[in-house]
């Protein structure tokens, strides 16, 4: 009796294991394909701004797929389509992941 009671323990810890494992790569696998598909994620999906304070704003409040912090680690200019573009480079605090964030700058007044 003893003894089938430890194994029923032992079974319903690893099933809950497994099932907690399984919900954490399930989030992450959906939060990686919600950041693939945000405003900025492209070039095709930058975001306007029309001052860099802008641009500055939404990187403060931009977090990593994963949940952690992320940090500049450098910016540059890009055309295409007769548009003009300021991309930031981000990198992650928590999983080091490296994201780029597309602005379209055509518009900024300077």
């Amino acid at each position: 009796m003893r003894r089938s009671l430890i194994s029923l323990l032992l079974a319903v810890t690893i099933v809950a294991a497994v099932c907690s494992v399984a919900a954490r790569r399930w989030r992450r696998r959906r939060l990686r394909r919600a950041a693939a598909t945000r405003a900025g994620s492209s070039p095709e999906q930058a975001i306007t701004i029309r001052s860099f304070a802008e641009m500055d704003a939404h990187l403060a409040r931009r977090w990593c797929a994963c949940g952690g912090y992320l940090e500049r680690s450098g910016e540059g200019t890009r055309e295409r389509d007769g548009r003009r573009f300021r991309v930031a480079r981000l990198s992650c605090q928590e999983c080091e992941a490296v994201d780029e964030v597309f602005f379209d700058t055509t518009e900024v007044l300077h």
